[in-house]
């Protein structure tokens, strides 16, 4: 299976704002973050709580499991996906979510270029074009506190803000 690495800019622009701690869709050649998951060792099935969390998943049929994941998960979770805003993730997930955040792209002049499995960038021929479908950045901060007062549970929600 061929895997994508995040284009640079965007990453090296996300890098600036959020302080990862793991690289949730990764393999064993691509992955950005010493923590990572693989296919083998299926993010899906991992515990996210407390990380910050950097997801590119694969842009197949899959990406509403990922979404919903992060969805339920106890933290912040920054996603590279297609901004695909006629999809039931989109909709279940995402759009009136107040947790989310949506940061629509601006399309390169030669579209948006993937780096390949193994970290290198290969230069868009001349006359050719990248990737050219519109792509977001979504960001769901669900970082809860759970505490107890008098036998009842709350949820507070916090918002972690990250000085550089």
């Amino acid at each position: 299976m061929q895997f994508l690495r995040t284009p640079k800019d965007i990453w090296e622009s996300l890098c600036k704002e959020f302080n990862f701690t793991l690289d949730a869709c990764a393999s064993d050649k691509n992955h950005l973050l010493p923590k990572y998951y693989t296919e083998q060792t299926d993010c899906l099935k991992q515990d996210w709580a407390g990380e910050v969390v950097y997801l590119h998943p694969l842009f197949d049929m899959h990406i509403g499991k990922f979404v919903e994941k992060a969805f339920n998960s106890n933290c912040i979770t920054v996603m590279l996906l297609p901004a695909s805003t006629h999809t039931r993730y989109f909709h279940k997930f995402i759009y009136h979510n107040p947790n989310a955040e949506i940061r629509f792209l601006e399309k390169p002049k030669q579209g948006f270029n993937f780096g390949n499995d193994d970290g290198t960038i290969a230069e868009i021929p001349k006359g050719k074009v990248g990737y050219i479908k519109p792509l977001m950045i979504v960001i769901f901060r669900n970082n809860k506190l759970i505490f107890l007062f008098k036998g009842y549970e709350f949820e507070i929600y916090r918002i972690i803000r990250i000085f550089l």
